[in-house]
């Protein structure tokens, strides 16, 4: 046999010799199940457009676990087309500079905690936030909230002015007093020498009249300042002490009256530039999940649970006599809600500094829809 012939014949017995090892190999593998990638099953198809979601919320995973739950959701319902990146506690954008990060583009979605936001955003984030304004249930409040932004176009104008929209609301609980001592308190006068940080606009003639002083204190500085004696009570709900790692601090607690003095509320934002660049069924997703199927009740059992689990720690403290509940007599809650300013005077001050009367409107629609729903 010539040499060329004997190379010709050496390759094809090589390249069948290769075959028959490969059938051999593949022989011992179990054949491919459906689901599991194998050839007779169509790779999944690659979504056509991806939307990047930036999420920005204030507090801690661990204390808002239905924000995650919303962010998976919005990957998973959408078959991959929306693309979520959470940033925890403010660590993208802090509460002030958050407004400024959406108009910039910076973040998509976020929470707002209306009592931030008085001065710049008042008709969302003041009037119904006003003391003893008579809200009552979490959840109920923020449907009246939604009722009021989507019946008032000059509310969804003025977040507009940072990109913003709102598509819910979550309730934070009701505000009342707390404070690092067993000095009980029953009268804005007690408050006479004490430094408080107030959490609400209008508590600060109330502070000014019995002599106490205002203290700004950031939430996520509250822990040190109290500790160090700087801050002795604040104002706010009981879920507070739990965000910010104050529980241990707190000794007492004065509820208000009237289902505390006011309702506040985390406004679920998001960025107006990326809802416009959203097909149909994507921009019903947001609401579906933040709105339409109840979503905002599943927010507020974050905020429920932490407040049972508070007053359940207080009460332990309470029979060890490292705790004070201060319920306040009818004549006594009559006291702190005289000492607030009148309603009528915050309303005034928005109406002048917007040159209208919308604030007016939006306030006693406010209270109309809250009469309808409590009598």
């Amino acid at each position: 046999m010539k040499k060329g012939t004997q190379r010709t014949v050496a390759l094809i017995i090589s390249v069948l010799m290769i075959g028959l090892v490969m059938t051999g190999c593949n022989s011992n593998q179990p054949a491919p199940q459906p689901g599991t990638g194998g050839s007779n099953q169509p790779a999944p198809a690659a979504p056509d457009q991806v939307w990047e979601v930036v999420a920005n919320f204030q507090h801690a995973e661990a204390v808002s676990p239905n924000w995650a739950r919303a962010c998976r959701e919005l990957e998973e319902r959408s078959g991959g087309r929306f693309k979520v990146t959470v940033y925890w506690s403010g660590s993208l954008y802090t509460i002030p500079d958050f407004p400024r990060g959406m108009e910039a583009g910076g973040v998509t979605f976020g929470n707002l905690p209306t009592n931030n936001y008085v001065d710049t955003l008042p008709l969302n984030c003041r009037i119904l936030q006003l003391p003893y304004m008579g809200l009552r249930y979490g959840p109920e409040s923020a449907e009246i909230f939604m009722q009021l932004y989507n019946e008032f176009p000059q509310m969804a104008e003025e977040l507009a002015m940072y990109k913003m929209m709102a598509v819910g609301a979550k309730p934070l609980g009701y505000y009342n007093l707390f404070t690092g001592d067993m000095n009980e308190v029953r009268t804005p006068a007690d408050l006479s020498m004490k430094r408080v940080t107030p959490y609400k606009l209008e508590t600060l003639s109330l502070l000014e009249n019995v002599g106490a002083s205002a203290t700004h204190i950031p939430p996520g500085q509250m822990y040190e300042n109290m500790e160090r004696g700087v801050i002795e009570g604040f104002f706010n709900n009981w879920a507070f002490p739990g965000w910010f790692g104050l529980t241990d601090l707190i000794m007492q607690h004065i509820s208000l009256g009237e289902y505390g003095a006011w309702q506040e509320f985390n406004i679920l934002a998001l960025q107006t530039d990326h809802y416009d660049s959203l097909p149909q069924d994507l921009k019903d997703l947001w609401y579906d999940i933040m709105w339409n199927e109840g979503g905002y009740k599943t927010f507020f059992e974050d905020t429920s649970a932490i407040v049972d689990n508070q007053i359940k720690i207080a009460r332990e403290k309470e029979a060890k006599g490292e705790f004070l509940f201060v319920e306040l007599t009818p004549a006594e809650q009559q006291q702190w809600k005289d000492a607030f300013p009148p309603h009528s005077d915050t309303i005034d001050e928005i109406n002048a500094m917007r040159g209208d009367t919308v604030a007016t409107d939006i306030y006693n629609r406010a209270l109309e829809l809250i009469k309808e729903r409590y009598g």
